[in-house]
């Protein structure tokens, strides 16, 4: 896969759809080289996986046309780094609840000049047959998304989207409604609102935007009103579906 190709489908506003890889096994992960989605998330946020992990399931899905875009735990540009390095296209950034959370994260994810991302991609560069192959388009063509999530983040949306370098927002429903006082009520009339008016002031702005999902419903709800980066659901769940599925149909014959 042309190593720039989700990133164009992102800055041209075009529908890229992509669902979490959950579960830790190389054989279902090779299994996963022609889905027909956009990108596979991986989630070190909340997910017990590490780096070393992470490297044996981007091993397992090459040659592939789906980009990895990887949610890392934090916005550490020490992590960022390796994330990178071990050949992720791009990152999803928690917690970024302010526009200096927003610079770090994109300084994090390019070299110098723009910004401070170490030299170390042993593995990367590879994929494009030499070092500087890589080091020349590395920084025009990494996903750098930042994740917006609470009210705070909300409030300061406006200063984070001047941020420079940043590729996109997603906002993510759950922790929304608890930062607002809901707990995990994302149908709430208040959350609900608060997320048209990200996706608005995204439009307005040109930011490219999206939302975490956990089923289809949801997914088209919020594309009919401008997400245009939607996580839907993920492997697991897909199992535990398909499982109850056939159990039902037979119970049902």
């Amino acid at each position: 896969m042309p190593r720039d190709r989700l990133l164009t489908s992102i800055k041209q506003g075009r529908l890229v759809i992509g669902c979490a890889h959950m579960i830790r096994d190389e054989a279902v992960t090779e299994t996963l080289r022609n889905v027909e989605v956009d990108f596979l998330l991986i989630d070190m946020q909340h997910m017990a996986i590490g780096i070393e992990s992470l490297q044996r399931v981007l091993v397992a899905l090459q040659p592939t046309d789906v980009a990895v875009l990887v949610r890392v735990p934090s916005n550490d540009p020490v992590v960022i780094g390796q994330v990178l390095d071990v050949g992720a296209a791009g990152i999803i950034v928690p917690m970024v609840n302010d526009s200096d959370d927003g610079k770090a994260a994109v300084a994090a994810a390019l070299y110098p000049p723009q910004g401070i991302r170490s030299w170390g991609p042993r593995r990367v560069s590879s994929f494009h047959g030499d070092p500087m192959g890589y080091a020349k388009e590395a920084n025009s063509s990494t996903v750098i998304i930042a994740q917006i999530e609470t009210q705070e983040a909300v409030d300061n949306l406006d200063s984070i989207l001047s941020v420079d370098g940043l590729s996109g927002l997603m906002i993510g429903p759950a922790d929304l409604a608890i930062s607002m006082g809901y707990m995990l009520d994302r149908d709430n009339e208040a959350v609900m609102s608060a997320i048209e008016s990200f996706f608005s002031r995204c439009k307005e702005r040109d930011m490219p935007c999206g939302i975490f999902t956990n089923n289809v419903e949801r997914a088209l709800h919020w594309i009919e009103r401008g997400a245009a980066i939607v996580n839907c659901s993920s492997d697991a769940t897909f199992v535990i579906e398909g499982y109850n599925r056939v159990a039902r149909a037979i119970a049902e014959a």
